[in-house]
């Protein structure tokens, strides 16, 4: 009996042991692989001609497994039913459902669906080549994608290209109703190629597929077209070189001596393999014109009142999609004098603030009217809802001060900017008392201080004195209640110093701009931050001079303001409209204090298609 229960226990290990060398599993230990999957061999060979059957079979140098295929993976031209696909060890099948066409190149794209079983190191865009004619089609298209508004690379953008024949869905719906007949990805510098094209013209889209779906989603991807049919160019066959390519053999016959090489060996006959075959495409691809593309986000172009609220007490806040100032917002009825309205426009003038006091209503009914677009009433609470702790809160801020910011900066005032106070209320009067003085580098002046509103509901005001000189130290200093508010809250003693740096802090810069054309320029000057401190319109050549820069590093922008309307507008796909071109100084600029720097620069607008790229602008 012991004799069987050992026999027993034998064969049940055997079958263990058996069983886990019949399953790939992730190995440990040695070297991070890093690679991607290589190919081994295929039926059909890849790039191969007269191909007859349903199957495709590609084997790899290890075992790989399959994500998101059914999302990634695109087939052109499209069968009316989507393949299998399936893994057998190291083998991936391709299983079609119907006859493929005669006379016909087929192109599969695996997006990034095909990774390694160890380190899931994708295989990147492969794309597999087959005829079932005797020749394949060997006509490109190579081109860079790039954002409208910063003019910044759109890595993994997808190009979709559409056959122009025989489709009844117009031109500018196709990305909304049709999966492309060719596709093909974005580079880290947003570079795109495609090969194996027919001779014929096509539509060209790029879009931001968040989704993978291949088809345009509206409102939450990014999109930009070509303006009219693009003719792909004559693509060279490539000869790549014969040097370490074990990629070409299959693994099963490898010859003795090649079977007894280390991992780390095969692993770099492999990489020089896949480097090889990556440059001699790149060598083709640049002989031919490189088309550029640029995405841009579509916007409902309907006005509509966003959202209406009360963010805190003695104010409501109306924000719209756009500006805003041709839209009425009415009080439904009498108010009270008592609630005191005052309204105010943001910068942008897409929100509306309503200030207004405590009063004995609770709510307040307003109309939202804009042509046929807009007609809202609205019932808007004008009590915030207060919990027992937020009840007491509001009771202590109510005790607190008048509050207001200055636009001094670490005790510093740049030069020639006025001192400003910005409050959180509007100021409903404002008394400036004798007892206040201004100390210029150490002389004292008594009763000299006076400030003026800047803006139409006194949330801004303005000290009224002559530009502060350079090298020069100042304290400003005058008693509570000068500043009422519309809340009845009035500010504290007020204790200002700063000093005014001298102008060898700062630097100039100029600079000379011969646009190419005579349209409009938007010239936009950013900070580091992403801050834009100064915009000027320019038609034709001028020169520009900007001084007292703080040192830094700046960009300079130029926006191609072609409807005059003084801003970058974005493009329309229905209606045919391309985004505003935008373009970039080609150098940071670096302001040194105490510098001038000169600079001259020719806009080039005209760049849409061009041959000047080399072969490191593939992908």
């Amino acid at each position: 009996m012991r004799l069987k229960n050992s026999l027993i226990l034998w064969v049940v290990a055997g079958l263990l042991f058996f069983a886990r060398c019949a399953n790939p599993v992730m190995p440990t230990g040695g070297p991070k692989d890093t690679l991607p999957p290589q190919i081994r061999f295929s039926h059909p060979e890849n790039n191969s001609v007269n191909f007859q059957g349903r199957i495709v079979e590609i084997t790899f140098n290890e075992f790989i497994r399959l994500e998101k295929i059914n999302q990634q993976a695109l087939i052109s031209p499209p069968p009316q039913e989507n393949p299998e696909y399936r893994i057998k060890g190291k083998t991936l099948q391709v299983r079609f459902k119907e006859d493929l066409k005669p006379l016909t190149t087929y192109t599969l794209f695996f997006g990034n669906a095909i990774v390694d079983l160890t380190e899931s190191n994708p295989l990147t865009d492969f794309t597999f080549v087959f005829s079932t004619g005797p020749a394949l089609d060997s006509m490109a298209l190579r081109g860079q994608v790039a954002f409208a508004f910063d003019d910044k690379p759109a890595e993994e953008a997808f190009i979709l290209l559409y056959r122009l024949e025989g489709d009844s869905v117009p031109a500018d719906s196709l990305p909304f109703l049709r999966k492309p007949y060719y596709v093909a990805r974005t580079n880290k510098q947003g570079y795109f190629r495609m090969g194996n094209l027919r001779n014929e013209p096509y539509k060209m889209y790029a879009l931001e597929d968040k989704n993978s779906n291949f088809l345009y989603d509206k409102g939450g991807e990014a999109i930009a077209f070509s303006d009219s049919a693009v003719q792909p160019e004559w693509l060279k066959t490539s000869v790549l070189p014969k040097t370490a390519d074990t990629t070409l053999q299959p693994a099963d016959s490898l010859s003795s001596s090649n079977a007894r090489l280390s991992a780390k060996e095969i692993n770099r006959r492999d990489s020089i393999a896949y480097a090889e075959r990556l440059f001699a495409d790149s060598v083709r691809f640049a002989q031919i014109s490189t088309h550029r593309l640029r995405l841009f986000n579509e916007v409902d172009s309907t006005q509509k009142l966003l959202r209406a609220e009360l963010p805190s007490a003695g104010l409501l806040r109306f924000a719209f999609r756009y500006p805003a100032q041709k839209v009425e917002v009415e009080p439904l009825g009498e108010v009270p004098d008592s609630l005191h309205l005052l309204r105010s426009f943001n910068p942008a003038m897409d929100t509306l603030f309503w200030y207004f006091r405590d009063s004995i209503l609770d709510s307040l009914h307003v109309t939202v009217r804009l042509d046929t677009l807009i007609n809202d009433t609205l019932a808007l609470s004008l009590k915030p809802k207060i919990s027992s702790s937020s009840r007491r809160t509001r009771q202590k801020e109510s005790l607190k001060a008048l509050a207001f910011s200055t636009n001094v900066s670490g005790s510093k005032l740049d030069i020639g900017q006025p001192l400003r106070l910005s409050f959180a209320e509007p100021v409903v009067h404002y008394q400036m008392r004798d007892t206040n003085w201004i100390i210029h580098n150490g002389d004292t002046l008594l009763a000299q201080l006076h400030f003026v509103k800047e803006d139409s509901i006194g949330l801004k005001y303005l000290f009224d004195h002559p530009p502060f000189a350079p090298e020069s130290d100042f304290r400003i200093r005058f008693p509570d209640s000068v500043f009422f508010g519309l809340s009845g809250r009035h500010n504290d003693t007020v204790d200002i110093r700063f000093k005014v740096p001298p102008l060898s802090d700062y630097g100039n810069f100029i600079i000379s701009i011969s646009p190419d054309v005579d349209t409009p320029f938007l010239i936009q000057l950013w900070q580091s931050k992403g801050e834009m401190i100064s915009q000027r319109v320019i038609a034709g050549t001028k020169k520009l001079t900007y001084e007292n820069l703080r040192p830094g590093k700046y960009t300079l922008k130029a926006v191609l303001d072609q409807n005059k309307n003084g801003r970058w507008d974005t493009g329309n796909l229905t209606k045919g409209l391309q985004p505003e071109s935008v373009f970039f100084f080609e150098k940071e600029v670096e302001i040194r204090a105490n510098w001038d720097l000169e600079e001259e620069w020719k806009i080039v607008s005209q760049t849409d298609k061009t041959n000047s790229e080399n072969a490191e602008d593939s992908p």
